[in-house]
């Protein structure tokens, strides 16, 4: 089962070789690993009673330990919504926060892996997982305080670990990879990130894994490590590491292009009659269509190779960006080749724009 928490606090850590200063310090979670609790007793006491009562030396007694160490940790995606992507983009992210809820500072190991193909969805109850992300996992620090907090941006540091991160701390990681191409609109893969806890060992690389006590230490002030971390159902899981799962999903442009003609200029001196003859005039229509719902497509570039039944009526030119195929848009296509060519710049979902020429039958 899929271990889903609540989001951490204030952003402080140092990821890899990457040193970040925090705007407010989250405070450390409970009494630090290794402190030492020092309780004394005294004890005062007289031998006789009354006016002969004699004080003697107080009796002393003491008891310290040293705090074992407490691992625990968290990891939730940032919100409930999936990561919407386009068919073929490069670089998309999922985005999640790793708070160590420990008693020390702490490295964390990264593990990114595709859910597989047909489990359903977290986000959607009515979707499943469909596709795969591709290329790998890169994963990158965001950083506050030079990009939007939050968000994947240029300013963002790539890492391949969490170094050090302090008790009570939150680093967002943003897991990257790519998308294929071919998809269609709410398509989806399911990413899952694992953080696992390691031993701060002072470097800059991951430190290795905890020895876990099975039992308390005989000496009181030896340091122990135990797991406490939970699972979403709020049982003790005992193994020191955390998990969940984001979701991309596709909006992709669904375009349709339809293509007509109608004789303008009859053949014989005003025919409008619509007869295919040879000498008459067609006016041809494209029309493209982009889905309700989908993503804006751009750059639309329509290309029409005349065939050589016909020939290219240059008065009236190549008309783009009309709304249907009744009137002419005010956008200059071209003809050059044989070609016709025009470019409707963005078609939003559930738009539809035509491309018009003429052209006369041989």
């Amino acid at each position: 089962m899929t271990r889903t928490f609540a989001h951490g606090s204030a952003l402080g850590v140092v990821l890899g070789t990457l040193a970040l200063a925090t705007p407010a310090m989250a405070a450390p979670v409970g009494t630090q690993v290794g402190e030492t609790i020092l309780n004394e007793v005294t004890v005062n006491y007289n031998i006789g009673s009354g006016p002969d009562a004699v004080a003697q030396d107080p009796v002393e007694a003491q008891d310290e330990v040293a705090v074992d160490r407490k691992i625990n940790l968290t990891v939730a995606r940032t919100d409930n919504t999936g990561t919407q992507v386009t068919p073929g983009e490069t670089g998309a992210a999922v985005t999640y926060v790793v708070t160590n809820e420990s008693n020390d500072a702490v490295d964390f190991q990264l593990d990114a892996t595709n859910v597989a193909t047909g489990t359903a969805s977290e986000l959607d109850g009515t979707a499943s997982d469909n596709f795969d992300a591709t290329g790998g996992f890169t994963y990158y620090l965001d950083n506050p305080s030079a990009g939007t907090p939050g968000v994947f941006d240029a300013s963002d540091t790539v890492i391949t670990h969490i170094d050090a991160l302090p008790s009570g701390d939150s680093a967002i990681i943003h897991v990257v990879s790519n998308i294929e191409g071919g998809l269609s609109t709410d398509d989806r893969a399911a990413i899952t990130l694992s953080a696992i806890a390691r031993v701060d060992d002072g470097t800059t690389a991951l430190g290795g894994s905890f020895t876990v006590a099975t039992a308390n230490s005989a000496d009181p002030l030896t340091v122990d490590t135990v797991f406490a971390d939970t699972d979403a159902d709020g049982q003790i899981a005992n193994d020191g590491a955390a998990f969940d799962t984001d979701d991309y999903v596709v909006l992709a442009a669904g375009l349709t292009a339809t293509k007509s003609s109608a004789v303008v200029v009859g053949a014989f001196g005003g025919d409008n009659s619509g007869t295919y003859l040879p000498g008459a005039t067609m006016e041809y229509c494209i029309l493209v269509a982009n889905v309700a719902g989908s993503a804006t497509a751009t750059n639309v570039t329509i290309s029409d190779t005349l065939p050589a039944e016909v020939t290219y009526v240059p008065a009236f030119g190549v008309r783009v960006g009309g709304a249907d195929c009744d009137t002419p848009g005010g956008t200059a296509g071209s003809f050059s080749g044989g070609v016709v060519s025009g470019t409707i710049g963005s078609l939003a979902g559930g738009e539809q724009q035509s491309l018009i020429f003429r052209a006369t039958i041989n």
